[in-house]
């Protein structure tokens, strides 16, 4: 990443953004310093069930059946693991198939949310992006749809637990943030954000507004000033809490120094 410092235009995606927010210094250590991270199974089945369902809505309609999803998960899965940043997985057989039998159940879950025949899909794995005087937002949309009078879906798959009640309205955070780069560069609102929680199974569905999109926006042009802030004073403070668990960089980080033993 380039000093935004230097360029004053801070390049922001939703997982940019949720870092920042979540640890500055996490933050620092992936966009920053650029540090690898080990893949790991979680996020790994995440790509392959995008993968899998893009390729399924790129096929005729009357082929998205079931058994073409799992062909599609495999064919994929093959693909993704000669990949280098997918090796450190190292999974054996077992375990392997395993996985990959988990890793269909949540195809299953899918084709109990939706006909896959039915959907006509804009676009699937869509790069967007705005530019404003301070921030350069930007980040891939799983799924675009415009219906017949015009109107704008977006849909974002997810592969992880679904959210309780009271998380529910934060885990579209990377809709709206799509919805408003849509909206600032296409002049138009979407009209619905869908949330295909594949693990529940179960939808959820935002309709959003004006006033929750701007609001948005001034969230991110603060987030994007604090982040400048920590450049010009190299001040990337660390926020210790529960995910720090699950960090692939805590024994390099300042809030654990000197706690992590071999």
């Amino acid at each position: 990443m380039t000093d935004p410092v230097e360029e004053a235009l801070v390049p922001l995606s939703p997982s940019r953004v949720s870092d920042f927010k979540n640890c500055p210094q996490l933050f620092k250590f992936r966009v920053v310093d650029h540090l690898p991270e080990p893949a790991d199974i979680l996020s790994t089945r995440g790509t392959l069930i995008h993968a899998a369902l893009e390729r399924l809505l790129h096929l005729e309609p009357a082929k998205r059946n079931l058994d073409s999803a799992r062909r599609l998960m495999r064919e994929a899965w093959v693909e993704l693991k000669d990949l280098d940043e997918f090796k450190d997985l190292d999974l054996d057989e077992q375990v392997e198939a395993e996985w990959l039998l988990e890793s269909e159940l949540l195809l299953v879950n899918y084709f109990s949310l939706e006909v896959p025949a039915e959907v006509t899909p804009h676009e699937t794995e869509w790069w967007v992006e705005h530019t404003s005087d301070l921030m350069h937002l930007r980040g891939i949309i799983d799924r675009a749809e415009v219906t017949g009078a015009g109107d704008w879906i977006l849909t974002d798959y997810k592969t992880g637990r679904s959210p309780s009640d009271t998380y529910a309205l934060g885990s579209f955070f990377g809709l709206k943030f799509y919805a408003l780069v849509l909206w600032r560069t296409l002049g138009k609102m979407p009209a619905r954000l869908r949330l295909f929680h594949l693990q529940a199974p179960e939808v959820l569905t935002l309709v959003p507004t004006e006033q929750m999109l701007e609001g948005l926006e001034r969230q991110l042009d603060a987030i994007a000033r604090a982040i400048l802030r920590a450049y010009e004073k190299d001040d990337w403070r660390p926020r210790p809490g529960p995910l720090c668990a699950w960090c692939p960089h805590k024994p390099i980080c300042p809030a654990f120094a000197g706690t992590e033993t071999s």
